[in-house]
C-alpha cells in the first residue's frame, strides 16, 4: 500500500521532499531596522540654518552669522520651522560701567546729601554656541570661548569678534571632520 502512494505521488510529478518543500510557507522578506542617525551625520546634511540671538550683545551674534553665510554651505532661514538645524548664540558678562547716584539728607545739618559711584564690571565674557536638531530639539554640539579682557571699547568689540570668528571656525573644523554622507 505504501508503495502505491509513493508510486501515485511520482506519477503526479512531486518528489517526497518537493511535497514537503511545497507544504513550507515562502520565507517573510526581513524588516530593515530604521537607521539611527548620528549628531554627525545630522550635522553633515543639513543645509537650512535658523540663527538666533538667545542672551547678550549683538557683536558675537553678527560675527558669527557672517562667518557661517560666508561659507557657502547653508541656506539662512527666517524660522526654525524651516531649518535643519538651529544655532543659539549667547554672550554673558558683557562689561561696562556703572554709574548710580543717591540722595540722603544729612542727620548733622538737615540737609540733602547726594553722592554718586563709578563701578566697572570687569568680569570676563564667554560666548556659547549650541547647534540644535531643529526636529527634535537634540543638540548636535556646543562649545564655548572666552573673550580676552580689554579696557578700552574698541579693543573689546575686537575681542568679542576674535573670540566669535574662533567659535565659528571651531564648528566649521567639527562640520568638516563629518564623515561624508
Amino acid at each position: 500500500m505504501r508503495n502505491l502512494i509513493y508510486m501515485a505521488i511520482c506519477s503526479l510529478g512531486f518528489s517526497i521532499t518537493g511535497a514537503a518543500l511545497a507544504q513550507t510557507p515562502a520565507p517573510q522578506p526581513i524588516e530593515k531596522k530604521p537607521v539611527m542617525e548620528t549628531a554627525s551625520m545630522r550635522l553633515a546634511s543639513a543645509r537650512n540654518v535658523f540663527m538666533t540671538r538667545t542672551h547678550g550683545g549683538p557683536i558675537p551674534y553678527d560675527a558669527i552669522k557672517s562667518t557661517v553665510e560666508g561659507w557657502g554651505r547653508f541656506t539662512m532661514v527666517a524660522s526654525p520651522d524651516k531649518a535643519d538645524i538651529i544655532i543659539e548664540i549667547a554672550s554673558n558678562g558683557d562689561s561696562g560701567v556703572q554709574v548710580s547716584s543717591t540722595a540722603q539728607t544729612s542727620p548733622e545739618t538737615g540737609q540733602e546729601e547726594k553722592s554718586t559711584s563709578t563701578r566697572k564690571d570687569i568680569s570676563p565674557t564667554d560666548i556659547r554656541m549650541t547647534v540644535s536638531d531643529a526636529r527634535n530639539k537634540r543638540v548636535l554640539w556646543t562649545a564655548s570661548e572666552s573673550v580676552k579682557f580689554a579696557m578700552k571699547e574698541k579693543a573689546k568689540e575686537n575681542n568679542l569678534v576674535e573670540a566669535a570668528e574662533h567659535l565659528a571656525s571651531r564648528f566649521h573644523d567639527r562640520l568638516e571632520s563629518s564623515p561624508p554622507k
